[in-house]
């Protein structure tokens, strides 16, 4: 946790939900119909996968993934408008759940505008050319965060969907952000909502290591905790795995947890 966690935070149950797969309708409209169900789980947020329009350049498949990114300031128009996100946030508020988005900071679709307007926002590989650092992610494009006016157009677009009601960021593959770019952000989100949410997706150390043999930048979950309140728990992850091989006695895993 962050040193300025709120501790009742600890005890909250997160549900995750993907908006086009969670009903018929594959809509805002449909989640919020299950949200009593939902609520009477004993959840305290609500977390949503990407709502934002999904890229159609080198799209996987013929939905695409919803992490790749084409408007970070707009709604998928097949989940539904900006005024049915609002309702849903105004439904979940009701029954006293929080609303978590899911962001993707890292990276970008290969047809967002800013490939055209400001190219200068993106990584540049060894020839000179935009690119992504993980190979198999081919329908994306990286940031670049040494580019720092970079850092004011993100910060700018987490407040407004702040300001719009949502109470909690899950943010993808974070750790290849810088976290002086997280710890900024939540400074300012702070003054926005004192108890607004950050969930890190942090990564394997495996996977960690593998980044920065390659030379790039790849924060530990020790690191990320700087900024965020709740990160995966990659950092005990292998001791669960060797308890589900029997490799290792509960007892092991535990033992980390307490750490």
């Amino acid at each position: 946790m962050a040193k300025d966690t709120l501790k009742s935070l600890s005890h909250q149950v997160i549900y995750q939900v993907y908006p086009r797969n969670h009903s018929n309708a594959g809509t805002f409209a449909g989640v919020v119909a299950d949200m009593d169900r939902i609520k009477d789980l004993g959840v305290d947020i609500l977390y949503l996968l990407p709502i934002h329009p999904i890229g159609e350049a080198a799209r996987k498949g013929t939905l695409g993934s919803p992490y790749s990114i084409q408007d970070y300031r707009a709604i998928n128009p097949e989940l539904g408008s900006i005024d049915d996100f609002k309702l849903l946030i105004e439904e979940a508020h009701k029954r006293g759940l929080k609303v978590m988005m899911d962001l993707v900071m890292n990276h970008t679709s290969r047809d967002h505008p800013w490939i055209q307007t400001q190219p200068e926002y993106y990584y540049l590989n060894k020839e000179g050319k935009m690119g992504n650092k993980v190979g198999d992610w081919s329908d994306i494009q990286d940031l670049d965060y040494d580019y720092l006016p970079l850092w004011d157009e993100m910060i700018d677009m987490l407040k407004d969907w702040v300001k719009l009601g949502v109470d909690g960021f899950r943010c993808d593959v974070a750790p290849f952000v810088p976290v002086d770019f997280w710890i900024k952000a939540r400074n300012e989100i702070k003054k926005l909502n004192p108890d607004h949410i950050w969930l890190a997706e942090s990564v394997h150390k495996e996977f960690l290591r593998h980044m920065r043999d390659e030379g790039f930048l790849c924060h530990s979950d020790g690191e990320m905790y700087a900024a965020f309140d709740v990160c995966y728990d990659y950092d005990i992850f292998q001791e669960a795995e060797d308890y589900f091989k029997g490799k290792k006695p509960l007892s092991a895993y535990i033992d980390r947890l307490q750490l």
